[in-house]
């Protein structure tokens, strides 16, 4: 090659490499850039769903915590199941010393029995009262209306009777008085006319004064009957009635009085009675209380707490108080996983949603589990992009496991969107710079250019994009230069 060509051929390669640096440096973001170190993935089209995947414990959806209803401190253990047996319904979990109770019961059994009897015979009290009470004013009312009767004879029949015989007997008296004095005054007058019968006249004479004391003697015995003595018969007849009147109401009063009294009696051995019987009720409860049975079918767990100076299982021979927890039965044949969901995420969950749980100590075995609560309030935790809220949720596994216990750490991958044939990129191919996304994707060039995308729906590892990219476009997942 000659010495002009050689010229030729470096100025030429000298303008081309000059060309391409210029149009590197003034391209910005529509600018290409160099294929070095790239790792690019294709546009495409394809099925995927969205996730959310949350750690959570598992929990038995039934459980109970077996504690000592006993009162006071005589809840002694006799018997107490091994730590970890299964148990079916009813079975006997705990059993205390019933010793104590059980003379409870036997010392107020007698209480009550001995105040059966007290209330019995009270009662035969108040009936005895009640019917001397009514004897005592039967009497009282027979001797009234006999007073009344008396009182009505002597005021509307003897009385006025004899007020009219003495009447009666002062008329005659009066009348036969009138006859002997006319006759005695015609006497002397047929002796002033010379007709004289001294005997005679003397006799009429003397049968006259006798007539006058007899009727002197009935005025008076009528008028003393009138004026004295039937108004001091009466007031005498109306002083009896009064006085029965006055000890019928005695009488009756008393009577309330003796029967409210035997009742009150009555009454007060009945409240005792009453609480002699709640205490037995309550005693028998106690009695019923030294015996706990599985309410379900479950696994026992021995609750560990501070017992005696030390943190334990309880045993036999321990002394448990009112409400001190004792053991823990789950029922394992139905379990939950409880777990926390981000407030963000809180919308991709729906009571009834699917998921599949994982448990970590047997990884290879996944369980359905649908989500049958969402918590209504949410909790602040700390992280470390600062405070972040929680809501509680919980899923109910639908297979049974006997080798699932509760405490044992899961995972849930809940399946939140399913899109089907949508265009995806990497999570990595999606860059941010504030609101604004973008992703580099190659020309056909075989450079890099920045370009701005609307993504949709995304998991953990797909994006889905809405505008920006075609289908078969390359983009790089990372970003050029690093």
């Amino acid at each position: 090659m000659s010495s002009n060509n050689r010229m030729r051929f470096f100025f030429i390669f000298i303008f081309l490499t000059a060309g391409l640096a210029t149009a590197s440096y003034f391209y910005l973001d529509g600018a290409a850039i160099s294929e070095e170190n790239q790792l690019v993935a294709p546009v495409q089209r394809r099925d995927f769903t969205v996730e959310l995947n949350v750690i959570g414990v598992l929990d038995a959806a039934q459980s109970h915590m077996v504690a000592a209803e006993l009162q006071g401190s005589q809840g002694k253990i006799i018997f107490l199941i091994d730590d970890g047996t299964k148990v079916s319904k009813g079975d006997l979990l705990v059993q205390f010393d019933p010793l104590p109770f059980r003379k409870e019961v036997e010392l107020l059994t007698a209480q009550v029995a001995s105040f059966e009897a007290a209330v019995q015979a009270a009662e035969q009290g108040v009936e005895f009262e009640k019917n001397q009470v009514q004897r005592e004013v039967a009497n009282a009312e027979y001797l009234l209306s006999v007073a009344e009767l008396d009182f009505k004879r002597l005021d509307e029949g003897e009385g006025p009777l004899r007020l009219s015989q003495l009447q009666e007997e002062q008329q005659k008296a009066e009348l036969e008085l009138q006859r002997h004095e006319r006759y005695y005054k015609e006497l002397l007058e047929l002796k002033a006319e010379g007709y004289s019968n001294d005997s005679e006249i003397e006799a009429i004479a003397e049968k006259v004064g006798v007539l006058r004391k007899q009727f002197d003697t009935a005025t008076k015995r009528y008028e003393s009957y009138k004026e004295h003595v039937l108004p001091a018969l009466r007031e005498g007849g109306r002083a009896k009635k009064l006085n029965a009147e006055l000890v019928l109401k005695q009488t009756s009063q008393g009577g309330v009085h003796k029967i409210a009294k035997a009742q009150a009696t009555l009454n007060q051995i009945k409240s005792k009675l009453e609480a002699q019987r709640a205490a037995l009720q309550q005693a028998e409860r106690e009695l019923q209380k030294t015996k706990i049975h599985a309410p379900f079918d479950g696994i026992v767990i021995l609750y560990e707490s501070f017992r005696d100076g030390e943190e334990r299982k309880p045993r036999e021979g321990d002394i448990v108080f009112m409400n001190q927890p004792i053991l823990y039965l789950p029922d394992v044949s139905q379990m939950v996983v409880k777990t926390k969901a981000r407030e963000i995420d809180l919308y991709k969950l729906f009571l009834g949603q699917r998921g599949r749980v994982r448990i970590d100590a047997y990884p290879d075995t996944s369980f359905e589990g649908e989500l049958i609560y969402i918590g209504a309030l949410a909790t602040a935790e700390s992280s470390k992009t600062g405070q972040e809220k929680y809501f509680q949720v919980t899923f109910a596994l639908k297979d049974e496991d006997t080798r699932l216990r509760p405490g044992m750490t899961c995972r849930i991958a809940i399946e939140a969107q399913s899109l089907q044939q949508v265009l995806t990129v990497p999570l990595q191919a999606v860059f941010r710079e504030g609101k604004r996304k973008y992703c580099y994707v190659r020309n056909g060039l075989g450079s890099l250019e920045t370009r701005e995308v609307t993504v949709g729906a995304q998991n953990e590892n797909m994006v889905e994009i809405i505008s920006g990219l075609s289908e078969g476009e390359e983009v790089s997942v990372v970003k050029p230069g690093q």
